[in-house]
């Protein structure tokens, strides 16, 4: 198997006990079949509390005291990885988090998720290393898919490869960029599913000519507002702010909380003018959000891209990472409108790694924003 990985994952070192966010509190943490055996292996009294603190029958996860997984020990650390623990304990997400694995047939690809402190530094540091990279690092894979389709693959990854470089190129600006990358995903994905143009599905190309988007052009003059204000509105209030957010990502709580008090009182096209003016101002006060919101969006599509060759809807994975973008750009906003200054390093990186926590590791909360997308824009 080939196995790449993202060139700025050579940066990435686990905080230990100074995460300020660490990944065994809040989060769910699965068990597998392979672990859970060896959790029933175990005898006496050590083997009774393991097994107790597993719940679920089908799918098996860790039963969280007071919201953090029950195998911390001093300092925020876990007792399978310390001092040279049992590690045939240690459950497959404990081992790799924060990396994705992905197996596309026999190409793996390992990608960094920004929920966690550590990678959020790593990109906000090196935002531009993101290429993919051959490597021999043994990793397993969390997500296999289960096509043998190789010709669509090797469309799909052109495809993919063909976006991701036109956001590096920096030639063209997001809001182009966005309605751009759009239209080719739109229209190639629709004619790869009709009977009569599928084999017409490699022939759509990238343009940033307005008049080539057709029926798949969102504006002719496109904004930094891929999506209405009143559907982003509607995204975050209804379905990113579930109730216990106060507790579990009090930073991302927070944002959203300032979110609502600086753009409730706009109307929609007064807010979306608000939002490019806004951004603007800070691009001109520091380029590295310019930097940062670009490479973010490239770095979304590179992750998300690959999850068609199971669904064949590469549209989905398109929208979703316009979607994640524009959301990082208000909430950047949010924060440099509400402190009253451009934020720091840590504040960035916080930023980052909150709302990645609070976005994108819930497949339940994407489905509803993907269909409340499918209702309301497309």
């Amino acid at each position: 198997m080939e196995s790449y990985i993202v060139a700025n994952a050579k940066y990435y070192k686990c905080l230990m006990g100074e995460c300020p966010e660490p990944c065994c509190r809040w989060w769910t943490i699965q068990v597998g079949d392979d672990v859970y055996e060896n959790y029933r292996k175990l005898t006496g009294m050590h083997g009774r509390l393991m097994r107790l603190f597993i719940k679920g029958k089908k799918e098996k996860s860790i039963r969280k005291v007071f919201g953090r997984c029950p195998f911390l020990i001093d300092h925020g650390l876990c007792r399978f990885q310390k001092d040279g623990g049992d590690r045939s304990l240690l459950p497959l997400v404990c081992a790799q988090f924060p990396f994705q694995v992905l197996d596309l047939g026999e190409r793996r690809e390992i990608t960094m998720l920004l929920s966690c402190p550590a990678t959020a530094a790593v990109f906000n540091d090196h935002p531009s290393e993101i290429a993919l990279v051959p490597t021999d690092n043994s990793f397993t894979s969390y997500y296999v898919t289960n096509n043998d389709d190789r010709p669509f693959l090797d469309g799909l990854l052109a495809q993919r490869d063909e976006a991701v470089a036109a956001v590096c190129d920096e030639s063209h600006e997001l809001p182009k960029l966005f309605a751009a990358i759009y239209a080719m995903a739109a229209a190639s994905n629709a004619r790869y599913l009709s009977n009569t143009e599928r084999e017409t599905a490699g022939d759509v190309k990238l343009s940033f000519s307005p008049d080539d988007w057709a029926e798949y052009a969102v504006s002719m003059e496109p904004t930094n507002a891929f999506y209405p204000i009143e559907l982003i509105d509607e995204i975050i209030l209804g379905l990113i702010d579930y109730t216990t957010m106060s507790v579990r990502n009090s930073h991302f709580f927070m944002l959203i909380r300032r979110y609502k008090r600086l753009f409730g009182r706009l109307y929609q096209g007064q807010a979306e003018k608000w939002l490019d003016q806004k951004l603007e101002e800070l691009y001109e006060k520091d380029k590295g959000y310019a930097d940062r919101h670009r490479y973010y969006f490239a770095y979304t599509l590179l992750q998300l891209y690959p999850y068609a060759y199971d669904t064949y809807f590469w549209q989905r994975q398109v929208l979703l990472a316009i979607l994640y973008t524009e959301l990082l750009e208000i909430f950047d906003v949010t924060e440099y409108i509400s402190m009253k200054r451009v934020p720091d390093r840590k504040e960035r990186i916080l930023t980052l790694s909150s709302f990645e926590h609070g976005t994108r590791h819930n497949p339940a909360m994407t489905e509803n924003i993907f269909n409340l997308i499918r209702r309301r824009f497309l």
